[in-house]
């Protein structure tokens, strides 16, 4: 098996399909060393002090290129400004490339029919207009390898090389700009997915929200008014006002005793419900899962205590990986059932253990804030939870997948 990188599982997946496209394009604008280290030697005649003074000037034409490409993707992507540096380097670099070349190659002809001087032009200009690409407009983008097509026929006195360099940097412009592009929609997509998880969270708060406030408004309003009533009553030295109190203490144990039931709906779980609600969140996420077996055989508490692993790992493949594959298995056997969720989106191991602690946390508190005690919904509460009825839970991870299992005894 080929071990995956421990910094390529430390990235976000939009990070990989960032590095998976922009790389290329880096080693692409470093194609002008190769190609005239391969003149060099191609030539019989040179001068030493000239090929050196070239070499030197095509490798700082390829470093600042290379800074150039990345100002220019991030003013694409971002909207960054690129700084007159970024562009200056480049440009004088690519002119003084010209007669560097003059310099090392005796056969070099500024004006006539020259394969070495179209060469060196198309590479140097072809590598600065390779960096440009992404901050051009297609119009000005166009206009830069018209004037360079221009240029290469006036010194050939020929037409014919005019259209080969147009046709060649056009074709190493537009793989540029398809790149960027593509680069660019990777990002987006990545952002609208994460906008989709926050918006399926928030859907769920305001659901409770609204079911609380629908439960405890009217109970509340009403204490207030007999409450106030009761205080009027009394330091009118009514008999009545006793009564009046008795009838706001019922109302606050009907209060409470209605809220335990919203608050115990909103916690139950039923696993067919979960499973649906897994599916339906992770693909709006941008997640594809993948549900296999039915649970509807098992007894309720079972069903409960696996929509409560369901439910918990819904939301850490949501908050705490980079999943886009989620498979959720249930398997039942006459002695066993075992529900496993798998997805491929793990981090590093500290990544994950620093989300599981930090999720367990969060839960620990929440769980203590509204008398849950370890009633919690993070890893441990759910080991505590699956304990009671004699199951177990284990997570480990592969290279680039995380998995979860859970086992609980048929008869439970």
């Amino acid at each position: 098996m080929v071990s995956v990188p421990r910094w390529w599982l430390a990235r976000s997946r939009a990070e990989r399909f960032d590095i998976s496209l922009r790389w290329p394009l880096y080693g692409i604008c470093c194609a002008e060393i190769p190609i005239a280290a391969l003149a060099i030697f191609s030539e019989r005649q040179h001068r030493v002090l000239g090929v050196v003074v070239f070499l030197l000037v095509v490798v700082a034409h390829t470093a600042a290129n290379l800074y150039l490409l990345r100002e220019s993707l991030g003013r694409y992507l971002h909207g960054k400004q690129v700084s007159s540096r970024a562009l200056i380097g480049p440009i004088a670099l690519a002119v003084a490339g010209v007669p560097a070349a003059a310099l090392a190659f005796p056969r070099f002809a500024w004006i006539g029919d020259s394969d070495l001087r179209d060469g060196v032009i198309l590479v140097l200009a072809g590598g600065l207009t390779f960096a440009l690409t992404p901050m051009l407009r297609w119009m000005s983008l166009f206009g830069v390898m018209l004037a360079g097509s221009v240029l290469t026929a006036a010194l050939a006195v020929r037409v014919e090389p005019g259209f080969a360099y147009l046709s060649t940097v056009a074709f190493i412009a537009f793989t540029c700009r398809i790149s960027a592009w593509t680069l660019g929609l990777g990002w987006e997509i990545d952002r609208s997915r994460a906008v989709s998880a926050q918006l399926a969270i928030a859907e769920e708060r305001l659901r409770f929200a609204r079911d609380l406030h629908d439960t405890l408004g009217h109970n509340l309003s009403l204490v207030a008014v007999r409450s106030e009533l009761a205080a009027a009553l009394a330091t009118r030295g009514d008999a009545t006002a006793a009564d009046q109190m008795l009838d706001v203490r019922q109302i606050a144990h009907d209060s409470l005793r209605e809220m335990r039931a919203v608050v115990s709906g909103y916690r139950a779980t039923d696993l067919a419900t979960e499973l649906a609600g897994a599916q339906s969140v992770l693909r709006s996420a941008g997640v594809n899962c993948r549900i296999i077996g039915d649970g509807s055989a098992l007894t309720p508490a079972s069903q409960t205590a696996l929509g409560w692993v369901v439910r918990e790992g819904t939301t850490n493949v949501i908050q705490h990986s980079d999943a886009t594959v989620c498979k959720i298995e249930l398997d039942l056997s006459p002695e066993l059932t075992i529900l496993r969720m798998e997805n491929d989106g793990v981090r590093t191991a500290s990544s994950s253990a620093a989300s599981s602690s930090a999720v367990d946390s969060s839960t620990t508190a929440t769980a203590r804030s509204t008398g849950g005690g370890s009633s919690g919904t993070g890893i441990a509460g759910l080991r505590e939870r699956l304990g009671s009825l004699g199951g177990t839970l284990t997570v480990g991870s592969t290279p680039g997948r995380f998995i979860l299992v859970v086992q609980l005894p048929a008869s439970t």
